[in-house]
């Protein structure tokens, strides 16, 4: 009798270990997806990450100012840009001590030059359009000029900002018979420029994250590219268009 109940023990084990054998490997495998979806789920929450954006079959070129040091011009050439862009002027009086450095560099090597101001909000734009007009270089073969908005600390009233504006773009497009594109982001363009930039104005959008919408001749993709022949990163810009549309912006 007691063997007999031995054996009907054993036998209700061996049948109950296979049972739980499965089930430990179902909550193993249960366990193992949960974990997989937990991070998956922290992945699509991680920070941005900047598009890539390839510069071949585009129309592309560079913004450079002194903070790029010396340029070696023949080797930056050979990555055959189509332009460049060079900081000339800031605020009132300050002027990029390696402008006239780039702009000869650039010539020489047939890159075509587009040179900017960067705006200021520290003195008006009759003065800031001065010392532009006092730096700037403008040949045949060249972009139009370009004015460089961007926000400060501290800004002053809407209004304010617009008339001085518009004094700068009045000037030099009298002066030098061209009206200068604007390179701003799309906060700036809305608060400031939706209502007053004429229509002459071409637009230099900043956007790091996708292709503008609307109508753009310029687009700024990315501060941290890197070329032959300048140390450390550059600003890649791509224009919005064919060659034969970039060559119809250059001066006659």
């Amino acid at each position: 009798m007691r063997i007999r109940f031995l054996i009907t023990l054993l036998s209700i084990l061996l049948i109950q270990l296979p049972a739980e054998a499965k089930k430990k490997r179902h909550s193993s495998r249960s366990h193992t997806h949960a974990s997989n979806h937990s991070r998956k789920h922290k992945i699509a929450h991680s920070t941005f990450v900047p598009i890539q954006v390839s510069t071949e079959g585009e129309v592309w070129g560079l913004d450079i100012s002194h903070h790029q040091q010396r340029i070696d011009w023949e080797a930056l050439s050979q990555n055959q840009p189509h332009f460049v862009f060079l900081k000339t002027t800031e605020g009132a009086t300050n002027q990029d001590d390696k402008y006239s450095e780039n702009y000869q560099g650039a010539r020489n090597n047939n890159i075509p030059v587009g040179s900017y101001h960067f705006f200021t909000y520290k003195s008006s734009g009759k003065e800031q359009a001065m010392n532009f007009l006092s730096k700037v270089k403008f040949n045949k073969g060249d972009l139009p000029p370009v004015l460089d908005l961007e926000f400060s600390r501290k800004m002053p009233p809407v209004d304010q900002v617009k008339i001085e504006l518009m004094d700068f773009i009045s000037i030099v497009s009298n002066k030098m018979s061209c009206f200068p594109i604007v390179y701003c982001n799309y906060k700036y363009f809305n608060k400031y420029l939706q209502e007053c930039l004429p229509e002459k104005c071409k637009l230099w959008i900043v956007d790091y994250k996708a292709k503008p919408d609307g109508n753009w001749t310029f687009w700024q993709t990315s501060d941290k590219h890197k070329v032959q022949g300048i140390k450390g990163y550059v600003d890649l810009n791509l224009f919005n268009g064919t060659k034969n549309n970039f060559t119809g912006l250059l001066m006659n």
